[in-house]
C-alpha cells in the first residue's frame, strides 16, 4: 500500500490537501473522485502535487483531507 499526499486540491481561494492510501495512482484517483465528486476531478488531474510514501500499513481509502479556504 502507498500513501499519497496530494497538495493543491480541494481549492477555495487557497489550496487544500488530501491523504489517500491506495495501491496505485489510478486507485488513488478513484477514491478521490468517489469522496469528492467529479467536481474536483480537475484538481486531481491538472493541479495536484503528489508526495508518495511506499509500504504503509493502512487500509485503502481516504485517510484525511482539508479544504482550502478564504
Amino acid at each position: 500500500m502507498k500513501l499519497f499526499i496530494l497538495n493543491n486540491v480541494l481549492s477555495d481561494y487557497t489550496s487544500g490537501m488530501a491523504v489517500i492510501a491506495a495501491e496505485s495512482k489510478e486507485q488513488c484517483r478513484e477514491f478521490f473522485i468517489k469522496e469528492f465528486s467529479e467536481y474536483h476531478a480537475d484538481d486531481f488531474d491538472k493541479y495536484a502535487e503528489f508526495i508518495v510514501i511506499e509500504d504503509v500499513k493502512h487500509p485503502a481509502g481516504v485517510v484525511a483531507y482539508e479544504y482550502g479556504g478564504g
